[in-house]
């Protein structure tokens, strides 16, 4: 057998190497192949040179002296550049800004927050309170006519819907007296529960009360005694309520000539004078003389809703003159005291003629006398007496 000839140690290490790098190429060429695959782009290198056989890789040294040199001249440039843009007054673009509104060469200090805007005051401001929020009407059947215009009517728009309504149609100042002294209460829900005046302002936690009262008292009774009993009632919802602003309306007359059991524009407007007098000059106390537009002392015709009945409650017109006096929209001026004037249709009582016979007042109604004795006589001469007896002159 012949013997096989050895090749020299080097040339044994060129194979090596050779196949070393084609080992290499090979797997970058796999990695390549992958990440291709995965949509991510890779840094191609450029190939090395293969190494001499036998010569070892020497590291090239970094001078360092001239990497620090290099960064300081780019940091010079760059700030002097920054530098000539601000004088420039040249702003950031917008596409170098962070998403947090910060420059990007500034993200990594964080600035402090900024105290928020201040709110605009005009748009802010909250809606001013209706002036009827926390008011309560209370009343008779005058005070349901405006009810109902605010309720079902054009008062439904305005301000004073806002407000509550206690009525009852013979509701009066009696009454309400009645109940400051522990009577049952004469104002009704529509559920049929009965409050008193305190009970009603405590229910509605009231701060205004606007109360018209009156026209059932006048009926019967005098001026002095309607009044006097009214002042009472206002006296002690004052003492219990010493915030409660307290509006005291005016009754407005009836049509002209009537005059039913003491109820009259004449008595009306007495009434009202004197408790306008009282109210003024009072803390949290007002009149509101909503007769004002009566000129005449009496209620005209087109605005009065009973002309067949009372002759004294309003309709929408009357009320819509009321509702303006309440919102301001028109200014009450005080109203005349009606002169009493004989009715030409013989209807209505005249009480100022009278005459004196033997010690006796007369007086005069329709051209028949009585005197306060319970004897009467008549014009033409002839007499009769509560005893039935009569006396020819």
């Amino acid at each position: 057998m012949a013997n096989k000839r050895k090749r020299p140690a080097a040339m044994r290490e060129e194979e090596r190497q050779a196949q070393r790098a084609a080992a290499r190429a090979e797997r970058r060429t796999r990695r390549a192949a992958e990440q291709a695959a995965q949509n991510v782009p890779q840094k191609t290198e450029a190939p090395k040179a293969p190494q001499k056989a036998g010569v070892p890789h020497k590291k090239k040294k970094i001078n360092k002296f001239r990497v620090a040199v290099v960064c300081t001249a780019a940091v010079l440039v760059a700030l002097v550049a920054l530098g000539v843009a601000s004088a420039a007054g040249v702003r950031t673009p917008i596409s170098s800004i962070a998403a947090d509104g910060e420059p990007e060469f500034f993200s990594t200090v964080k600035p402090q927050a900024s105290a928020a805007p201040a709110e605009n005051t005009a748009s802010a401001a909250p809606t001013p309170s209706s002036a009827f929020d926390g008011a309560l009407f209370i009343g008779d059947s005058m005070t349901t006519c405006l009810k109902n215009y605010v309720t079902d009517g054009a008062g439904s728009t305005t301000a004073l819907s806002d407000a509550e309504f206690m009525t009852r149609s013979d509701y009066s100042w009696d009454e309400a007296q009645d109940e400051l002294n522990g009577g049952e209460g004469g104002l009704w829900l529509d559920d049929d529960t009965a409050l008193t005046v305190t009970e009603a302002i405590d229910r509605f936690s009231a701060t205004k009360l606007y109360i018209q009262l009156g026209k059932e008292d006048l009926t019967y009774n005098d001026v002095s005694d309607v009044t006097s009993t009214a002042q009472a009632v206002i006296s002690a919802l004052q003492t219990k309520y010493p915030n409660l602003e307290i509006t005291v309306q005016a009754v407005t007359p009836m049509l002209e000539w009537i005059d039913y059991q003491g109820l009259s524009s004449g008595t009306i407007a007495q009434y009202n004078e004197a408790m306008q007098t009282y109210c003024t000059g009072k803390k949290n106390l007002k009149f509101l003389n909503i007769a004002a537009f009566c000129t005449e002392g009496y209620l005209p015709a087109e605005y009065c809703a009973d002309p067949e009945g009372l002759c004294i409650h309003l309709n929408d017109e009357g009320c819509a003159i009321w509702a303006d006096y309440l919102l301001g929209n028109k200014t009450p001026e005080p109203s005349p005291i009606p002169t009493p004037t004989p009715d030409p249709n013989g209807d209505s009582t005249d009480n100022t003629d009278t005459t004196d016979i033997a010690g006796d007042t007369y007086t005069d109604d329709s051209g028949d006398y009585t005197d306060n004795t319970g004897d009467y006589t008549d014009d033409t001469g002839d007499y009769t007496d509560d005893t039935g007896d009569y006396t020819e002159e």
